[in-house]
């Protein structure tokens, strides 16, 4: 996960020590693995262009979270970074996309 490129990326540690990196990603533009920014592809025409996200030390992802605009994606990733900090999110519980048609 650290060899994609980010908008924004940061180190934090939750309230039971745990770091958990924090990211705000744009799909498009993407280097690496070619299978994977197609599948990030597909997902931005789901759910948005900018997605947070939320990893651990070995990569594993957490949290993702598509957004429309740069702004609003901006301010969630901002929004996000605290939670984990103060512990209003806690990582270890995975949460991915949601269907939002239920």
């Amino acid at each position: 996960m650290d060899d994609w490129k980010y908008v924004e990326k940061q180190t934090v540690t939750d309230p039971k020590g745990r770091q958990w990196t924090v990211a705000l990603m744009d799909v498009l533009g993407q280097e690496g693995d070619p299978e994977v920014p197609n599948s990030l592809l597909e997902l931005q025409y789901a759910q948005g262009r900018y997605f947070t996200l939320i990893y651990s030390g070995t990569g594993g992802l957490q949290w993702e979270r598509g957004y429309a605009s740069l702004a609003e994606a901006t301010t969630a990733y901002e929004r996000l970074v605290l939670a984990v900090i103060d512990g209003r999110v806690d990582p270890s519980q995975p949460v991915f996309r949601q269907d939002l048609e239920e």
